[in-house]
C-alpha cells in the first residue's frame, strides 16, 4: 500500500499543481451586444471629440508585415484555449506574443504558455483587469501609421466596459489616441491603400462613417458594405489581401468589389451558420485558417494554399456555434515598432 501510495500522491500533486495554473474560464457572453448593453451605450452628441479633418495617418492594412500578435487571455471553452496555443506554438519566427494578462497572473501565464513558445517571444501586458478583453479585435486599440512610419494606437468606446486599453498601448510604449464613439476593429478592414471595409450593420453602433472613417481612423476612402450574414462584422465576410486581391465569401459582393479594381477570390460559404473562412488571422505567409471537420475545410485551405500561403487549422466549431466568433475576432495584430519608438521602449513599464 505504502508502494502504491509513494506512486500516486507525486502523481496528484504534478496534476493540481497544473490545474491551478490554468485560467478560470470567463462567464460567457455573446459576441454581439446584448439589448441591455446597446441601451447603455451613450448616444452620440455633436462630433463629440472627433476631429474634424482628415489625420497624418494611414489605417493598417489586414495583411501587413506584422511582428506582433495580441491576445488577451480571458478563455471561455477549450476550443479558446486551444486556439490561443495554437497560435502560440507556431508563430512565423521573428513575430512576438503580447498577452493581455491580469497583474497577478503573470508567473501562472508564463507556465501556461511555456510548452507552446519561448518567454523570450512574448510580452505580457499587465492590468488590473483584463474582463471584456476577450474579443481583442473589437476591444484592443486600432493600429495607425504616419507618412514616417511612426506607429499609434486608436480607440473608441467598446460596448463593454474595457479599462486596458492603455496597458495594451503601454506594453509596447505605443500612444494611445481614445475617442468618444462606440464601434469595433471587428467591423473594420483596410487595404494596403487606405480603402476600408465595413458593415452597414447595428456594429456601427454610434461610429459615423462619413467623417470617422476618414478623420479618426484616416481611412482614404471607405466603402459600407450590405449585411448579408452573421452579427454583421466586415471580418465575417472579407479579406483584404494585398495588391488588390480580395477574398469573399460573399457572391453578392463580387460585382462591386471588381468595379472597384479588386481581383476577387471566393471562399466556400457555410450557409445559415456563423461559420466563415473569412475569419483568419495571417502573419507573414502564414493563415491561422477556422475549421469544422467539414469537406469545405480543404476548400477553403486549397484557396489559401493556391495564394501562396500556409495553412494552420484551428477547430473553431463552439465558437462560432455559439456565437463567439472565430481567430480573427479574438486577436489584434501590430507591425514593426520603428527604431526610434523601440530606443523609447527602454523606458517601459513591462513583466519579463
Amino acid at each position: 500500500m505504502k508502494n502504491v501510495l509513494s506512486l500516486f500522491v507525486p502523481i496528484l500533486f504534478s496534476t493540481l499543481a497544473f490545474a491551478q495554473v490554468r485560467p478560470a474560464k470567463t462567464e460567457m457572453k455573446g459576441h454581439d451586444a446584448s439589448s441591455v448593453e446597446m441601451r447603455a451605450i451613450p448616444a452620440r452628441t455633436a462630433e463629440m471629440d472627433a476631429p474634424t479633418s482628415a489625420p497624418s495617418w494611414s489605417p493598417i492594412y489586414d495583411t501587413a508585415d506584422f511582428k506582433y500578435v495580441l491576445m488577451s487571455t480571458e478563455s471561455y471553452n477549450d476550443e479558446s484555449d486551444n486556439l490561443r496555443y495554437t497560435i502560440a506554438k507556431n508563430l512565423p519566427d521573428g513575430v512576438k506574443l503580447v498577452l493581455l494578462v491580469n497583474s497577478q497572473d503573470v508567473a501562472a501565464m508564463k507556465k501556461l504558455y511555456a510548452p507552446y513558445i519561448s518567454m523570450d517571444r512574448v510580452i505580457f501586458a499587465t492590468s488590473t483587469n483584463i474582463s471584456n478583453g476577450f474579443w481583442a479585435r473589437d476591444a484592443f486599440p486600432y493600429p495607425v501609421v504616419d507618412a514616417t512610419g511612426k506607429l499609434s494606437l486608436v480607440e473608441p468606446n467598446y460596448y463593454r466596459n474595457f479599462t486596458a486599453g492603455p496597458d495594451v498601448a503601454k506594453s509596447l510604449n505605443l500612444k494611445n489616441q481614445r475617442f468618444n464613439f462606440t464601434f469595433v476593429g471587428g467591423n473594420l478592414l483596410a487595404d494596403e491603400d487606405g480603402t476600408c471595409f465595413t458593415v452597414d450593420s447595428r456594429r456601427l453602433y454610434t461610429m459615423n462613417p462619413s467623417k470617422d472613417l476618414t478623420n479618426t481612423y484616416g481611412c482614404k476612402s471607405y466603402h459600407l458594405m450590405p449585411h448579408t450574414v452573421g452579427i454583421g462584422d466586415v471580418d465575417e465576410v472579407l479579406k483584404p489581401l494585398g495588391n488588390h486581391v480580395m477574398l469573399t465569401n460573399q457572391e453578392s459582393y463580387v460585382s462591386s468589389l471588381k468595379s472597384w479594381g479588386y481581383t476577387v477570390v471566393m471562399l466556400p460559404e457555410i450557409a445559415n451558420t456563423y461559420r466563415t473562412y473569412a475569419n483568419s488571422l495571417i502573419v507573414g505567409k502564414t493563415v491561422f485558417m477556422p475549421s469544422y471537420g467539414v469537406a469545405t475545410d480543404a476548400q477553403a485551405q486549397k484557396v489559401y494554399e493556391d495564394l501562396g500561403y500556409t495553412v494552420i487549422k484551428i477547430k473553431s466549431n463552439s465558437l462560432s456555434d455559439d456565437y463567439q466568433g472565430s481567430i480573427h475576432c479574438q486577436t489584434m495584430a501590430y507591425p514593426a515598432i520603428p527604431e526610434q519608438q523601440l530606443l523609447e521602449e527602454l523606458s517601459l513599464k513591462r513583466v519579463n
